[in-house]
């Protein structure tokens, strides 16, 4: 948050876990939910926040992930730092913000980067491959789909991304931060875009959205095999073990929303964890 606070960003409060302007979604699964409206009017960040650039640290629940709980890398709660820009600032800036703090700021090599090769609807990001030669990384890898973000809910912006990986103290590779070039608003759900039921359509400004795990970035400062051995859990515990300590902080932070245990919707995904 300082880091960015004096780069001109205006720090933001943790929405909360039960999503204000998105009723599609159950639960926040980003930084950039409570900012969604944001990019497509850039004017209200101004009014709103006096700063077209802002950077929060959020609460996030996901759960399509919850198959993987208990690996190195997967938890249902976690904390996402981002920093986001509505118009404010370009792709170079973006990209040369997340290289300083993670080079310079935490003295972190980064084991390679990605970018997004492009497909029927959208054209290769050469100009994030560019700006990664230009300030020094070797390993540039371009990916598919799973370099292209968004939309959270039935709609919203979308776009590009560019992924940083970091070597855990095993030597594994691991994605600590993932830089979002919101181009686009699709008129449909993820689902329906890669069905060909929802369109593009390019957006007025470059909107900025980037989301770096704390858990994950924690593993990498402290030079841990995996989140389970950082302060934040701070034990050697067994698979089985970390998945009832993860559904048990999950269901902590849902509780802490007011969310009781029921039969249907964010109920009842509380009373399958628990």
């Amino acid at each position: 948050l300082k880091f960015f606070e004096n780069r001109g960003h205006k720090i933001i409060p943790s929405s909360s876990l039960i999503p204000e302007n998105d009723p599609s979604v159950l639960f926040t699964t980003a930084g950039m939910q409570q900012f969604k409206n944001y990019y497509t009017d850039s004017k209200k960040a101004i009014k709103d926040f006096g700063d077209l650039n802002v950077t929060t640290v959020q609460k996030c629940i996901r759960t399509g992930d919850i198959d993987e709980v208990g690996d190195n890398t997967h938890l249902t709660f976690f904390e996402m730092l981002g920093n986001f820009s509505f118009g404010g600032y370009s792709r170079r800036k973006a990209i040369e913000y997340a290289h300083d703090f993670i080079v310079k700021e935490l003295c972190l090599e980064i084991s390679y980067v990605t970018f997004f090769k492009g497909n029927e609807n959208v054209q290769k990001d050469e100009e994030s491959e560019k700006i990664w030669k230009e300030i020094g990384i070797e390993d540039i890898r371009e990916e598919g789909e799973d370099v292209f973000w968004g939309p959270t809910g039935d709609s919203g912006p979308c776009g590009p991304t560019t992924e940083i990986y970091c070597k855990n103290s095993d030597g594994q590779d691991v994605e600590i931060w993932n830089i979002v070039f919101n181009e686009y608003f699709c008129n449909g759900s993820r689902e329906k875009l890669n069905k060909g039921e929802a369109t593009l359509k390019k957006l007025d400004i470059l909107g900025i959205d980037t989301g770096m795990g704390l858990e994950r970035l924690v593993t990498v400062v402290q030079k841990k095999k995996n989140i389970y051995e950082t302060d934040l859990f701070n034990n050697e515990i067994t698979k089985d073990e970390r998945i009832v300590a993860d559904h048990i902080k999950a269901a902590l932070f849902i509780i802490s929303e007011g969310v009781t245990p029921s039969n249907t919707g964010r109920g009842y995904v509380l009373r399958r964890l628990i």
